[in-house]
């Protein structure tokens, strides 16, 4: 399965992006990578990569936070 990394730009919303994520366990999984710097790992199973993209992107408008490469 591919994972995504995104760097939250605050990193008190951790518990916020991963509880919104949380929705969506039968997408994809969510762990914290590194809590200090923010960077989140999302696996989302095979069939559902678009739509885990598609849902982060709705979520640029509530938390900020980049795409980054695997730390």
């Amino acid at each position: 399965m591919p994972n995504i990394y995104i760097k939250l730009k605050n990193i008190s919303e951790t518990v916020y992006f991963q509880s919104i994520m949380g929705t969506y366990s039968h997408i994809a999984w969510v762990r914290t990578q590194d809590p200090a710097k923010g960077i989140m790992q999302i696996t989302p199973t095979e069939d559902q990569v678009d739509q885990v993209m598609k849902i982060l992107g709705y979520l640029k408008n509530e938390i900020e936070f980049e795409e980054v490469d695997s730390i």
